[in-house]
């Protein structure tokens, strides 16, 4: 499996790409290809096309969850994509509008014209994108010290409610060594993502991490996730996005922190 980072927060020295505080990944597996998130505008499209990308080569659009800094770039790519209807995978809550006090969070465009536009796979379960790759669905929070959290409220059809981010899922890839897994924003919790990679691809062994883990300060919370990354003894460790430099140096304490940035390649089998 290869990845590419086509945005996050931050850049590289010397290689001019954009950079925005978003997501987004090209990820080619098994002879096919996808977008995993598309960022918060079009920027992560002038980095594809800098690359040397075609995103209109890939076999379809991944969501990690419904955030605006993850779902922002799809009208930019539909634009890109002229006369074609990409085929989108997410959790049913991802395309659902979401509100921050009077802030839209959600994506951009409204469900019925992303069903128009894409051929949409809406699902809780695990949905396998190859026969190694899967989309993980809704993940389970069962880790007792990875308590949910609302951010702002999700309208649904009878009306706002606090919103649980329980579409917040990710990819887990699997090796004859262990698993891969790339996140989102990990709100779902980094360890209980890695406990339900584990379960679906019944394998204990976990190779490395890509994504945001959604923790910020050195509170409880994050020191048992440092603690339990530190015993899972993972050999590739690329926290990025919402995860706090302060974050970061601390999980570099017990565990081999790697740098992330837009054009990191990343080849993992």
């Amino acid at each position: 499996m290869k990845v590419t980072v086509l945005m996050d927060n931050h850049t590289y020295i010397d290689d001019y790409y954009l950079g925005e505080p978003a997501v987004s990944y090209w990820i080619e597996a098994e002879g096919k290809a996808f977008l995993f998130d598309v960022g918060y505008s079009a920027a992560f499209l002038k980095n594809a096309r800098d690359m040397s990308i075609d995103v209109k080569k890939g076999d379809a659009v991944v969501l990690s969850h419904g955030h605006n800094d993850h779902t922002g770039g799809l009208a930019p790519l539909l634009d890109v994509c002229q006369g074609m209807t990409p085929q989108l995978i997410c959790h049913p809550h991802a395309l659902l509008p979401r509100y921050f006090e009077k802030l839209s969070i959600g994506c951009p465009l409204e469900k019925e014209v992303v069903r128009e536009r894409f051929f949409v796979i809406e699902t809780k379960e695990p949905y396998w994108l190859t026969e190694r790759l899967v989309f993980l669905g809704g993940i389970p929070r069962e880790i007792p010290f990875e308590k949910p959290y609302s951010i702002g409220k999700l309208e649904e059809e009878n009306g706002r409610k606090p919103d649980m981010i329980q579409d917040d899922t990710a990819l887990a890839y699997s090796t004859e060594d262990g698993i891969y897994i790339i996140t989102g924003c990990s709100h779902a919790g980094i360890c209980n993502i890695i406990a339900y990679a584990k379960k679906i691809l019944e394998k204990e062994k976990i190779l490395g991490i890509l994504g945001g883990f959604h923790l910020f300060d050195i509170d409880e919370r994050t020191k048992e996730t440092i603690a339990y990354l530190e015993k899972e003894k993972i050999e590739f460790l690329y926290p990025c996005h919402c995860t706090s430099f302060r974050v970061r140096a601390a999980l570099n304490q017990c565990c081999k922190v790697e740098e992330v940035g837009v054009g990191l390649v990343l080849n993992w089998e």
